[in-house]
């Protein structure tokens, strides 16, 4: 049984694929003697927020300076890693979704497989890259990580494997 009918699967494909891009993957919280440091991960940016502190911290970090944060520790460092993975699979996804959304019927034609399940693969590969940098991120800096879209993205990506094509469009 499919959640979605196959009318609306790629409407629902390109959706999911804006949905990765936009949404923060993980939100991350610190608190230590008064001090507390906000973290929102986007795919491509991270955000800082440190209150109850004089220090500098870096307010916008892109996802490929992360690794080489001051303070980083190796777990962290490869938690960084599988989160520029996960948004270069984002950023496919993303491209492919412009160009399904523009020119549908002839991508439809030319892909041996349904568009709706290469997107349905690259949002579930990239929310488990998400998914897997939440829990390193989780084990080894301070404070508690809550994953938002490296829970959604695979969701989004399993439901779209699930989702059947109509008989005339390929499998």
């Amino acid at each position: 049984m499919s959640w979605v009918e196959s009318d609306h699967a790629g409407e629902l494909a390109v959706v999911s694929a804006w949905l990765a891009t936009l949404l923060p993957w993980s939100v991350s919280f610190a608190t230590n003697e008064g001090v507390s440091l906000i973290t929102v991960r986007f795919p491509v940016a991270m955000f800082q927020f440190l209150f109850g502190a004089d220090l500098n911290v870096d307010l916008l970090v892109p996802v490929w300076a992360a690794p080489g944060l001051e303070g980083s520790n190796a777990a962290l460092q490869t938690a960084y890693y599988v989160w520029l993975a996960g948004a270069v699979l984002v950023g496919v996804a993303f491209l492919f979704s412009l160009v399904y959304y523009s020119r549908e019927d002839a991508v439809e034609r030319r892909l041996p497989v349904s568009p709706v399940r290469v997107m349905g693969g690259l949002l579930t590969l990239a929310g488990g890259c998400l998914l897997v940098s939440t829990v390193r991120i989780f084990q080894s800096a301070p404070g508690v990580a809550i994953p938002v879209g490296a829970v959604l993205v695979p969701l989004l990506g399993v439901t779209l494997l699930g989702t059947h094509t109509q008989p005339g469009e390929q499998a």
